[in-house]
């Protein structure tokens, strides 16, 4: 339970790394990534849809910024992420904390992809979190988003399972690599 406070604890509090600020999410930053959401194109690999409105970002916003699940089992550390060169958002890292692993996600809005930010954003936080005892971080991918598959190889996470037909989604059976980083 000591990992899961201090966990939430961390969420609570920007992170720096290059170029990258990385803020707790709140649900104010909804008017701010509701345009970068919007691009249909950022759900290809995902079973979800675009945010039909910023109230409805907003609302999720308010539920993920009490920073727990409400079992009390899981921490909930969500940033979004702003690249200070340019002076605008470029998309969000969420991660799940159960015991000491962790699963991580993120989005990279596609203005922003391609120049480094991805890396820089998730390479911050994965290493945030083995510095503050999360042994094991994971990530669940599409085989198909090379991008995505890319990056978190670049950021030294291995391949340990492919799970076929791990979903179905906008017609079609989607395969999941399984990555870890230790």
């Amino acid at each position: 339970m000591a990992l899961l406070q201090r966990m939430m604890e961390l969420a609570e509090q920007p992170v720096f790394t290059g170029d990258i600020r990385l803020e707790p999410l709140l649900p104010d930053h909804a008017a701010l990534l509701f345009d970068g959401f919007s691009d249909p194109d950022l759900y290809i690999f995902i079973p979800q849809e675009p945010p039909v409105s910023i109230d409805a970002l907003r609302a999720r916003y308010q539920r993920l910024s009490g920073r727990r699940s409400p079992d009390g089992t899981e921490a909930w550390l969500n940033w979004a992420v702003f690249h200070i060169p340019s002076q605008r958002y470029a998309g969000l890292v969420e991660v799940t904390v159960r015991d000491t692993a962790a699963d991580i996600a993120y989005f990279v809005f596609k203005q922003s992809q391609g120049c480094g930010i991805g890396r820089k954003a998730v390479g911050g936080i994965v290493a945030l979190l083995h510095d503050n005892g999360v042994v094991d971080i994971g990530a669940s991918i599409d085989t198909r988003n090379v991008r995505s598959i890319a990056l978190v190889t670049a950021l030294g996470f291995e391949q340990v399972a492919f799970v076929e037909a791990a979903d179905t989604f906008k017609g079609a059976v989607s395969d999941e690599f399984r990555f870890q980083h230790r």
